[in-house]
């Protein structure tokens, strides 16, 4: 078992025996956000090395990165919605990765624009495009191996870094995945207690450089979704929330992660694309009045009706431990927003 395995079995234990509210995915850490505040704040040195051009710090915390005199790319279509309640990385750099409903950090959208954000199972991650068209995902984690574990689509990453001198602030350059591919650029690098990491595909390091200059870590944004999950089985609780807008309104991804003591998985996703003309039309189960569809291996359960769209709860392999029963109660409660193209109105 690793760290975060046993991080995440012991907060299972010490939840056990009271009930779990999921009214809202970010009630947990924006209720507690004033409490966290008054957390001692971090006066350790700014961890960014100086060959990246880095430092400005905020009051007492972690460093705010300086800019990068980059062009910038237009505003965002949708972005994460701040959190003013909620702790930042900068103050409280020892809750990020804990709690599925807020991110700690977010970047400077005049510099970088959203293209997915995720909180949850010991690390926060966001993928955001940078001026020239570019793509990178940073990783901030408490500890190194919580950063290694992070993988995003159509990165290279080459061999983990598993100690906390791997993360020294200098860029790497991997070879690239296959022949008449572009190379892939790495940096890691310290934010006081915090490890981050930095990814992109390119000629150069250029994106990765204007990504970690928009990076803010005196900000704390909510893991806003179109999918609210009402009713959990006993004892469970929502461990991770990813959302995927890179093709925005085109298509939207969002990805909701229940576990529970055994150990217990199941992925909640919900899939909007607008090339869907028509969901399947008939069911072999019936959650609450509304058909639903159990797939033949049994392992997946999906909720019929939701135009251009389908909701599925993944509780078979690799998923393991909740059932058919538990995935029907998932779904059951589940709350989607009238319109998926539309992020206001999101919770």
């Amino acid at each position: 078992m690793t760290d975060l395995d046993q991080r995440i079995a012991d907060t299972l234990r010490e939840r056990a025996g009271g009930a779990v509210d999921t009214d809202r995915l970010t009630a947990r850490a924006v209720g507690a956000g004033r409490a966290r505040r008054r957390r001692r704040r971090v006066g350790a040195a700014l961890g960014l090395v100086a060959v990246l051009g880095l430092g400005v710090a905020t009051a007492g915390g972690l460093p705010v990165p300086a800019p990068w005199p980059h062009a910038a790319p237009a505003a965002a279509p949708v972005a994460p919605p701040r959190a003013p309640d909620a702790p930042v990385a900068a103050a409280a750099p020892q809750l990020v990765g804990t709690d599925a409903g807020v991110l700690h950090f977010g970047v400077d959208t005049t510099r970088a624009r959203y293209l997915g954000w995720e909180s949850g199972r010991g690390v926060e991650s966001v993928l955001v495009e940078v001026a020239g068209g570019r793509r990178v995902a940073i990783d901030v984690a408490p500890g190194p191996t919580e950063v290694e574990q992070a993988r995003h689509e159509g990165m290279i990453y080459g061999p983990d870094r598993t100690a906390s001198a791997d993360f020294a602030g200098r860029v790497e350059r991997l070879p690239p995945a296959g022949p008449g591919g572009e190379p892939g650029w790495v940096l890691r690098w310290r934010i006081g207690p915090l490890h981050a990491r930095a990814t992109t595909v390119g000629p150069d390091d250029t994106a990765v450089r204007t990504a970690v200059g928009a990076l803010r870590m005196d900000q704390a944004h909510r893991c806003a979704t179109p999918l609210r999950l009402t009713m959990l089985p006993a004892n469970a609780f929502l461990s991770r929330c990813a959302v995927n807008v890179v093709d925005f309104p085109d298509s939207l991804d969002v990805t909701l992660t229940i576990v529970a003591l055994g150990p217990k998985l199941m992925e909640v996703r919900l899939e909007r694309h607008s090339e869907i003309a028509g969901g399947r039309a008939t069911g072999n189960r019936m959650i609450g009045g509304r058909a639903a569809y159990l797939y033949p291996g049994g392992e997946q359960l999906e909720l019929l009706g939701i135009p251009k769209a389908h909701l599925v709860a993944r509780f078979g392999w690799p998923q393991q431990g909740f059932t058919e029963a538990d995935a029907a109660t998932v779904l059951g409660g589940a709350r989607i927003a009238d319109d998926l193209t539309r992020p206001e109105s999101w919770d």
